[in-house]
């Protein structure tokens, strides 16, 4: 198998609720549905692999309380320079962004990340959309003005979510973002072997609980209630977890969009990819 398509070697945790998920879904609906709520949104921790340590040994940490959990905040660079924040993605961490960080400061930037809950550094076993907006609040409140934003998959969508809730940003680079939400409920049922009725039941306790439709905090959704300047989408054709169709979708409602479509670095390499990085330093040398 191609190294650059393989999959990441999944938690033994993860293959075994794979195994009795359904067997409680048949027996105990209501019961398996609740099991469902709390694994969708509790992400998978993963080490941190040796590549990430320069950058993780060079930021300057700091951290902020978010619903009585300690969230670590990583800065590079000049404060007082323009922000620019990197956002990672479900179970990901904020030094994903390693080959990102010395271009950036390069260009002038003062490159700000963080572990959001439940992730990396920080504390918390589950976490939503609501509170990676607070930490970006938080960083745009105390640190300064964020002039560009880059997320890299559920990262990009929390990007797109905090500027409908009122965050000053008017760039944004999507990095292997879902866009769609079906296809982001068909992707959790493949990972834990749900029925469609697992779908629904998430649907309408995030009603119940956030108030909020589930289609209404998607990326294809939230783009067409706000207004964002400049936007450049990015995903890999081989990325076996969230389908490139996602980015051609959100380019399709958003055509002032630009839109790059790799091949052969799947979901998370793409974040490694000399191109990807190059490219990203263009375009925002482009608008800027």
């Amino acid at each position: 198998m191609n190294k650059s398509t393989s999959k990441i070697k999944e938690p033994f945790l993860l293959r075994a609720i794979r195994w009795f998920y359904p067997k409680i879904e048949k027996i105990a609906p209501s019961t398996a549905h609740k099991i469902a709520w709390n694994l969708f949104f509790s992400p998978i921790r993963f080490n941190r692999p040796e590549r990430e340590n320069s950058v993780f040994e060079s930021a300057n940490q700091t951290s902020i309380t978010v619903n009585s959990k300690e969230v670590v905040l990583f800065d590079w660079g000049t404060p007082g320079n323009p922000i620019a924040v990197v956002v990672h993605g479900w179970s990901g961490r904020a030094t994903q962004f390693h080959k990102f960080i010395q271009p950036l400061m390069d260009k002038g930037f003062h490159v700000v990340g963080f572990d959001a809950p439940a992730h990396g550094l920080s504390e918390g076993k589950s976490t939503n959309i609501k509170e990676f907006f607070t930490v970006l609040t938080h960083i745009e409140k105390n640190m300064g003005p964020i002039k560009v934003g880059v997320g890299h998959s559920f990262g990009g969508v929390s990007l797109l979510y905090a500027i409908k809730e009122g965050l000053d940003l008017n760039t944004v680079i999507m990095i292997s973002s879902p866009t769609i939400g079906e296809d982001i409920f068909t992707n959790f049922r493949k990972k834990i072997n749900a029925s469609h009725g697992t779908s629904t039941a998430i649907r309408n306790m995030v009603v119940e609980k956030f108030n909020l439709s589930f289609e209404d905090i998607t990326a294809c959704e939230l783009t067409k209630v706000i207004s964002i300047k400049n936007l450049f989408i990015i995903h890999d054709k081989n990325d076996l977890e969230v389908p490139y169709q996602n980015a051609e979708a959100l380019h399709t409602i958003n055509p002032l969009s630009e839109l790059l479509l790799t091949n052969g670095l799947g979901h998370t390499r793409i974040l490694r990819d000399k191109k990807v990085v190059d490219t990203t330093i263009q375009f925002i040398e482009k608008i800027n």
